[in-house]
């Protein structure tokens, strides 16, 4: 299940990733395979050529994978890069709902941002604790310590 953390309780041993398109240009398109595929698709609507490149969705032209949406970019950066936390403040609710839908990955913001199809999370400030109903995860994350 995912883990959502509070940002002040992200551990010191774990980098937190603000700068999603930067560190998946840098980071996670050169690693990415064939599990891209779907996340691609159920997030910017498209399909990917090879491992560097997609086509528009609007015109069917060639594009580099940097051209992808933040959110798509988060979305992989969380899947290929479990040991490290990335903020989602610049996901939309598309790439929300698989970010939630993954067994593994850490995520945090400084607001409530969850998906309506959230299932499970375990929510992580001073305590750890297994959320799965989103009223509930929405009030601890606007809980202040």
């Amino acid at each position: 299940m995912i883990k959502v953390f509070k940002i002040k309780y992200i551990p010191s041993q774990m980098q937190l990733i603000t700068a999603n398109d930067v560190f998946f240009n840098k980071y996670t398109a050169p690693i990415l395979d064939n599990k891209a595929c779907f996340i691609v698709s159920k997030i910017d609507n498209t399909d990917m050529i090879d491992r560097f490149s997609v086509l528009s969705r609007f015109d069917g032209a060639k594009l580099n994978v940097d051209k992808l949406s933040t959110g798509c970019k988060t979305a992989l950066n969380v899947m290929y890069h479990p040991d490290k936390v990335f903020d989602v403040r610049e996901c939309g609710d598309n790439a929300l709902d698989i970010i939630y839908s993954f067994d593994v990955g850490n995520i945090c913001c400084e607001y409530p941002l969850i998906s309506d199809y959230m299932e499970k999370v375990l929510a992580i400030d001073k305590n750890e604790r297994v959320i799965d109903d989103y009223d509930e995860l929405k009030e601890w994350w606007q809980n202040e310590e």
